[in-house]
């Protein structure tokens, strides 16, 4: 009895992550239909239309990524594909601030945070999935 309260205490606190994180992702999935955020939110100027579409672009990709986060919160499906789609979103920041030299405050603070999501989303992943195998 007390070990099937702790799996589903689990996983409860493993869908509030992904719902955390989802939602993590949903503030820059809003700039596609707010560019002028970007601005404040990044610290880059939009100069000119191409740049804008790239970043609009990949706002929406944000916005897909935050979906699917929330869809398996919400329906407890899903829970490997979402966390696996959440961290390559989050890591690859990481991964690519690897190859630029000279990037912004703004942009660090943008990599921290994606770095503390994604290591929030993996401890709360590996923490159900433990449990669960038990």
């Amino acid at each position: 009895m007390i070990k099937m309260a702790i799996n589903i205490n689990m996983e409860t606190l493993f869908r509030t992550i992904l719902a955390l994180v989802g939602s993590i992702h949903l503030l820059p999935a809003s700039f596609a239909f707010m560019p002028h955020k970007m601005v404040s939110s990044y610290g880059v100027k939009l100069s000119d239309s191409n740049i804008e579409l790239l970043l609009r672009h990949r706002a929406l990709l944000f916005g897909i990524v935050a979906g699917f986060l929330l869809y398996a919160a919400f329906t407890k499906k899903q829970y490997d594909q979402a966390v696996t789609i959440g961290l390559i979103s989050m890591l690859s920041l990481k991964v690519l601030y690897g190859f630029i030299d000279d990037i912004i405050k703004v942009l660090l603070q943008v990599l921290y945070i994606d770095v503390g999501a994604a290591v929030l989303l993996l401890a709360g992943w590996l923490s159900y999935t433990l449990r669960r195998e038990r």
